[in-house]
């Protein structure tokens, strides 16, 4: 029984939540990461929070494409919209709209928009690039009457049918559109030992669900523990892991190399271990010889396990992984890590 409320707690005796709220009692617990940052390689290498990026990415949408502006209004809807369901949503009116007038070019009622419309107002005009895309593919702006009273449309005017086909051109990369991508920074960092051991907090950006409700969870789990420990099944216990491992959107793997540094990246939960070797191999002096990363349990992972996500190997939130090798062949010494990362220990 004890030994199962450790393996539960396993993963909090390294690394602790991060503190929502401090006395002037308390000392401030040191972040094992400063945050989540990213790159965003088809605009330039700066390493940003995702936030930046998405003001740096609208930025740089309205003024590369200025130019064109249904490519534009396309990036627009992909790119500068959080909520991906409202998103295709969105799409998938607008696309109804320009179908609607490619099938029936020949009545009117199909090319008018009422902007206070309900499912407009509700679907369309909260999404950036929306009624850009409209306007770029040939509808304009006119007050019309409606139940005895003007009103604000979006006319799609009959000298424009003859354009039919540059409209369906303009729908159909709007469905294809892809998403400018972000690429996690592993924020890479080589600590000593003494680093290392310190009482570390993970920063909420780690979490999926607030801090607070984690911690909740935990301390009624850790306190229930005991009594419930004889009725568990072993699949009962591997469900309670899960729904712990699922409040994490990102974790941090530390790395023990024999000369005692210590190598810390950040990985979303749902990459792969190949993912950590890959990275490991490119932060070693030589990549090309070959080395194993071992559990401090002893336990080693076989070829089977590199398409594992890093939850499914329950690595999450944290964990610590020992570096091993064979011996050189010469007898000339090198540091584990390449001089650059060398260059980060303080």
């Amino acid at each position: 029984m004890e030994a199962e409320r450790k393996n539960v707690d396993q993963n909090i005796d390294t690394f602790t939540y991060s503190e929502e709220e401090n006395t002037s009692a308390e000392v401030p617990r040191q972040l094992a990461a400063s945050g989540i940052f990213f790159q965003c390689p088809m605009i330039g290498l700066e390493v940003l929070p995702q936030e930046e990026w998405h003001v740096k990415i609208e930025e740089f949408i309205k003024e590369q494409m200025k130019d064109d502006p249904i490519l534009q209004s396309i990036l627009l809807i992909q790119n500068c919209n959080h909520n991906r369901t409202k998103v295709e949503e969105c799409i998938k009116l607008l696309v109804t709209y320009a179908e609607n007038i490619i099938r029936n070019k020949d009545e009117e009622k199909y090319r008018k928009v009422r902007l206070t419309n309900k499912t407009f107002v509700e679907k369309v005009l909260p999404i950036k690039g929306a009624i850009e895309f409209l306007e770029s593919i040939g509808f304009v702006r006119k007050r019309l009457m409606y139940q005895e009273q003007e009103e604000d449309f979006l006319v799609f005017p009959e000298e424009c049918l003859c354009n039919l086909g540059s409209v369906q051109s303009s729908v159909d990369d709007l469905q294809t559109a892809e998403r400018i991508q972000l690429v996690l920074d592993r924020n890479a960092q080589v600590l000593l030992p003494s680093q290392a051991s310190k009482q570390v907090s993970l920063p909420p950006e780690f979490f999926i669900v607030s801090t607070t409700e984690i911690k909740a969870e935990h301390q009624k789990r850790t306190e229930k523990l005991e009594s419930e420990m004889i009725l568990k099944t072993k699949n009962m216990r591997m469900k309670e892991q899960n729904r712990y491992k699922s409040n994490y959107k990102y974790c941090l793997i530390r790395v023990k190399f024999p000369d005692c540094l210590i190598l810390q990246g950040t990985f979303s939960v749902n990459e792969h271990l190949s993912d950590v070797l890959e990275f490991v191999k490119e932060s070693v002096f030589d990549e090309e010889r070959p080395f194993k990363l071992i559990l401090s349990s002893g336990s080693t992972f076989g070829n089977e396990h590199e398409n594992m996500t890093l939850s499914e190997l329950n690595l999450v939130p944290t964990t610590v992984l020992l570096f091993t090798n064979d011996p050189p062949e010469n007898n000339e010494e090198h540091p584990y890590l390449k001089d650059e990362l060398m260059a980060l220990v303080q």
